[in-house]
């Protein structure tokens, strides 16, 4: 049985520098991202399962104000009620959702979920989904709704059954929707209901909407509240660079030509849902890049979202081998980075696809794609 709270840091280190997003024509919405950053323009809400099947007997809020996303914070236990005051009086903050994380199996897998409040969660929600009644319904009702990735890419498939291993034992649950959270790195959301007879700490993360703040600024007084053991997700996309003196240095070329190098000797390895290892039995796109700069000693983050971290943007006009290529390609959450690439030159790229395609060279998609971002040590 797998069961842990959240914990390993979320950033680099060092702490990656960050840029001016790329040109508008390359990104679907500009600003910090929020469910109502932009009009739904006809998308359709990421379809559930059997609606009939639910009772309407636990109330769901309809959608208020939908509130942007900053910042992620999770503890190890309870985050204490004093901390939670002075988070929410910190300058800029302008509401925090409270949320229960941990890491627990799903059909044997080991699975980052969030335990919510459906009526107060889905206000954070990415559009469609924060608009759909039937999505937070159903998790309100004891269903679980897996990302569009962990859904689609581990053909857990909407209307069928998982079983969920926590802490206080196994439960079997109806997989409800796929539909990405918008936090990243967060693979599926429960009630707390629920969360709460897995055995999921209560209460030991944070949802921290602050659409005003300077978001470096805000970053060390989370740190200075929470404390040392708490580990900070910037969610937002495009906060100013930090000071003089931490934007740090591009890697060398032949450290790059290393790095290709070991990414190409994995070239017909399958791809892997949550892969960073072949002891894993192959990669996805981020663990296939983590594990390249790996080793030549250049730690990037895990996940996708957090990689886009890693470095400078630049234009893809401006790309050179060994940058790293982003899409925004999750239909439930068209704001949000999905995939990455490492970039190989001449119109040419090498990532780790989806299930069913192993590692391969191909050439360089355009469609969709969010930046180029050229990391820094």
């Amino acid at each position: 049985m797998a069961f842990t709270a959240f914990g390993a840091p979320a950033w680099a280190d060092p702490e990656p520098s960050i840029t001016d997003r790329p040109p508008v024509d390359l990104q679907s919405g500009s600003g910090r991202p929020s469910p109502s950053s932009e009009p739904s323009g006809g998308r359709t809400a990421p379809k559930v399962a059997d609606p009939d099947g639910l009772s309407g007997k636990v109330e769901v809020e309809p959608l208020d104000e939908p509130r942007s996303r900053e910042y992620f914070a999770v503890l190890p236990d309870t985050v204490s009620k004093r901390a939670l005051r002075e988070v929410r009086d910190l300058d800029g903050v302008a509401d925090v959702e409270v949320v229960d994380a941990a890491r627990v199996s799903v059909e044997g897998e080991e699975t980052s979920v969030l335990g919510v409040d459906p009526s107060g969660f889905r206000n954070y929600a990415p559009e469609p989904s924060a608009e759909s009644d039937e999505i937070w319904q159903g998790i309100a009702e004891g269903r679980i709704a897996l990302s569009d990735e962990a859904g689609r890419q581990r053909g857990l498939d909407v209307g069928g059954e998982v079983e969920i291993d926590g802490a206080e034992g196994e439960v079997t649950r109806e997989v409800w929707t796929h539909a990405t959270s918008g936090v990243a790195g967060i693979d599926a959301l429960i009630s707390r209901d629920l969360a709460a007879e897995l055995g999921f700490p209560e209460g030991n993360g944070l949802v921290v909407s602050a659409p005003e703040a300077d978001l470096w600024e805000l970053k060390d007084r989370l740190e200075e509240v929470l404390g040392e053991d708490a580990s900070l997700q910037l969610l937002a996309e495009d906060p100013e660079p930090r000071p003089a003196g931490a934007r740090g240095r591009e890697l060398p070329a032949e450290t790059l030509e290393r790095v290709i190098a070991h990414a190409e000797t994995m070239q017909g390895v399958p791809y892997v849902w949550g892969g960073e290892s072949l002891d894993e039995g192959g990669f996805d796109c981020s663990g296939l890049l983590q594990w390249a700069f790996a080793q030549e000693g250049v730690a990037i983050p895990r996940v996708t979202h957090d990689q886009w971290y890693a470095g400078e943007h630049v234009a893809w006009e401006d790309a050179r081998r060994g940058d790293l290529i982003f899409w925004r390609t999750d239909p439930t959450a068209p704001d949000y980075i999905s995939h990455v690439a490492i970039y190989l030159g001449d119109g040419m790229m090498l990532e780790a696809p989806r299930t069913g395609l192993d590692v391969r060279t191909t050439e360089v998609r355009t469609a969709k794609m969010a930046g180029v971002v050229r990391v820094r040590l």
